[in-house]
C-alpha cells in the first residue's frame, strides 16, 4: 500500500452476474466464481485499500448470493457492493432483502485520507427492482413511456434511476465533501455517459447535480459489458468491462488515485489508463 499521503488504491470488479447455469451467447455465468477467486488471489497480493463490486453480482435466483458472497469474504481488505439490475432477477418477495444479502445499504457514502466514494443505487426508480403498483415502479413505468415516446436512446426496461430522495442525499454529501476538501469518485451500476442505450434513466439530472461541484472528479460503473469511456467538464466517466463474458476470460482492474492523476492497472480483458484529474477549485 501506497506511503503517498493523499493516495489511495482500490480493485474494481463487476458485474459477474454468478448463476450455476449454462451459458448463454458469451455471458459463462458458472464461471464466475472461479474468475472471482482468481482475481482475489491477486488483489490480495497487492493490498489495496479497498474492493469495488459494480453491480449484478448475482443472476436469476436469491440462493446465488450464498455461493459467491463468501468468495468476496476471502479478500484480506474492505469489500463494497453496488447494486445492479441482475442482482434484483429473484422472487419478488424476497426483492427487499437484496441489500442485506450483500450487507449494504442501497446507498452510502464511506470516506478514506482525502477521498470521499459515494455509492449510488440506480435501481431505486425501476420495474424490476420494485413491485407492481408500488410508487417506484408506476414512476419508473411513466419515466420509460415518454422516454420511449420521445424515442431516448436509453430506454429501457432494463435500466433504472435515482429518486429525487436520493439526488437531494447526494447533494448534501457533495456539499460536505466540498467543505471538507475532498475529491469524490462515485460508483453506480450504471453508465451516466456518454450516451448510451445502458445509461441512467434519469442521467441528466444527475449530470446536472454533479457538474456543480468541482470535487467530483470520476464517475465509475458497470452494466454495459463492453466497457466505455467519456469525459465531460472534467469528470472521467469510466465504464469496466463484465467478468461474466467469455469462458476463460477475467476483467478487473487496480486503480490508483492521487491529487493529479488516476491510474488503471487493467488486467485480463479490462485496459490500463492514466487520466489527469482536475483541481477541486
Amino acid at each position: 500500500m501506497s506511503t503517498v499521503p493523499d493516495k489511495v488504491t482500490f480493485a474494481v470488479v463487476s458485474d459477474l452476474q454468478y448463476a450455476p447455469i449454462p451459458p448463454v451467447k458469451n455471458r459463462h455465468f458458472a464461471k464466475a466464481g472461479i474468475k472471482l477467486r482468481e482475481a482475489i488471489s491477486v488483489i490480495n497480493r497487492l493490498r489495496p485499500d479497498f474492493l469495488i463490486n459494480l453491480g449484478d453480482t448475482i443472476d436469476r435466483s436469491f440462493e446465488n448470493f450464498k455461493e459467491i458472497v463468501p468468495i468476496f469474504q476471502k479478500a484480506d481488505m474492505p469489500v463494497y457492493h453496488v447494486l445492479g439490475n441482475h442482482d434484483y432477477g429473484v422472487e419478488d418477495v424476497l426483492k427487499s432483502q437484496v441489500s442485506n444479502a450483500l450487507g449494504i445499504a442501497n446507498y452510502y457514502h464511506f470516506s478514506i485520507k482525502k477521498w470521499r466514494f459515494i455509492v449510488l443505487d440506480g435501481n431505486e426508480v425501476s420495474t424490476f427492482a420494485n413491485l407492481p403498483g408500488s410508487r417506484n415502479h408506476c414512476a419508473a413505468e411513466k419515466i420509460l413511456q415518454n422516454m420511449q415516446e420521445n424515442q431516448s436512446i436509453n430506454a429501457h426496461f432494463y435500466n433504472g434511476g435515482v429518486s429525487k430522495h436520493q439526488l437531494d442525499w447526494l447533494d448534501t454529501v457533495l456539499k460536505t465533501a466540498t467543505g471538507n476538501d475532498e475529491s469524490v469518485v462515485i460508483f453506480c451500476h450504471y453508465p451516466l455517459f456518454p450516451p448510451d442505450k445502458h445509461n441512467l434513466l434519469n442521467a441528466t439530472e444527475v449530470m446536472k447535480k454533479i457538474i456543480k461541484y468541482p470535487c467530483a472528479k470520476v464517475w465509475f460503473c458497470g452494466h454495459n459489458h463492453q466497457g466505455n469511456y467519456g469525459m465531460h467538464r472534467d469528470i472521467h466517466f469510466i465504464n469496466v468491462r463484465g467478468m461474466v463474458e467469455g469462458e476463460f476470460d477475467n476483467a478487473w482492474s487496480i486503480v490508483s488515485l492521487d491529487n493529479r492523476c488516476i491510474s488503471m492497472k487493467g488486467f485480463g480483458n479490462e485496459i490500463s489508463a492514466q487520466l489527469v484529474l482536475r483541481k477541486n477549485n
